[in-house]
């Protein structure tokens, strides 16, 4: 008797659901070396980012001799005239286009200066964080979209407000003093409607290496995060790195910024830093907190361990 075979053109059940399971255990393991690859590339970006911006604030000192200043001057709202580092900064990353757009000496309700507070620059936003195209609603007093950013200067760390306050320094800069905002012991403060604090290089004897200058921010977390805003544009050290619960901006309490006026990041397990020298460190969220606020003035004469 002849035996006939035939080609088998198919895969059976039990083939078909262990192809099914193999392939799945492969995605399992694949999944997070794609993930971590596509945090380290946004990482990479964030931590150039800052890069640039540092570069911006020596060349900015080595023009002027002196950092830029940050202040307001009126009601906290659009009739406001006043300025923001940020804004300072534009023609040393290359926006000079932007900057000249500005009409300094009139109020964010400006007609130009509206328009250039809508304007997203790449070099403010952090990749990790998905803001889509960098604007938010509800911006600390002022309404419609406006352009945000992820990188805030550091304000110093005496504080008067929140959970946690009383803060101050009997050595640094506006010693014993805890108004962390007019008077911030810090790089750049936030400044007020008295005369605008400047700060140069020479000022921060605490060492350059060991003075943080600038962090990063989540503008979905806290309404005062808007690049175009003095009041948008720093943050406390005497808050807890990434302290604030994620929440909506939007519904925010009216005192929320006493919790949420800090650094905060979208990268696993702290955030990025510029140090006043330059150089970008990867900050743990659970650095210790004298530690902290002791990065944040400039001149309080602390010895800071390796952080």
């Amino acid at each position: 008797m002849i035996r006939t075979f035939r080609n088998r053109l198919g895969f059976t059940l039990i083939e078909l659901l262990v192809v099914i399971a193999i392939i799945s255990i492969l995605m399992a393991l694949l999944l997070p070396a794609v993930q971590y690859a596509r945090e380290s590339a946004r990482r990479a970006q964030c931590k150039n980012n800052l890069r640039q911006i540092g570069l911006a604030l020596h060349n900015y000192h080595d023009q002027f001799q002196q950092l830029p200043i940050n202040y307001g001057s009126g009601a906290y709202d659009a009739t406001n005239i006043g300025t923001s580092w940020l804004q300072q900064i534009l023609p040393q990353l290359d926006q000079g286009n932007v900057y000249s757009r500005i009409q300094f000496g009139q109020p964010v309700a400006n007609v130009e200066n509206e328009q250039v507070a809508k304007t997203p620059l790449r070099v403010y936003l952090c990749p990790s964080d998905s803001i889509g195209d960098g604007l938010l609603e509800n911006r600390a007093n002022v309404g419609g979209r406006l352009a945000v950013t992820n990188y805030k200067a550091c304000t110093g760390s005496n504080w008067a407000w929140g959970v946690f306050s009383p803060r101050s320094s009997p050595t640094s800069r506006f010693s014993n003093n805890t108004d962390g905002l007019e008077h911030g012991n810090g790089v750049i403060p936030r400044g007020g409607a008295g005369a605008p604090i400047s700060t140069r290089f020479s000022q921060i004897r605490d060492g350059m290496g060991q003075t943080l200058a600038i962090g990063e921010a989540v503008p979905g977390w806290s309404r005062h995060t808007w690049w175009y805003w003095f009041n948008g544009s720093t943050a406390t050290c005497a808050i807890p790195l990434n302290f604030e619960v994620p929440g909506d901006a939007a519904t925010e309490p009216a005192d929320g910024w006493h919790d949420n006026y800090s650094f905060m990041s979208q990268h696993p397990g702290g955030g990025h830093f510029c140090m006043s020298d330059g150089s970008v460190r990867f900050v743990s969220e659970n650095i210790d907190g004298t530690v902290y606020a002791n990065l944040a003035s400039i001149d309080g004469g602390e010895l800071i361990d390796e952080f």
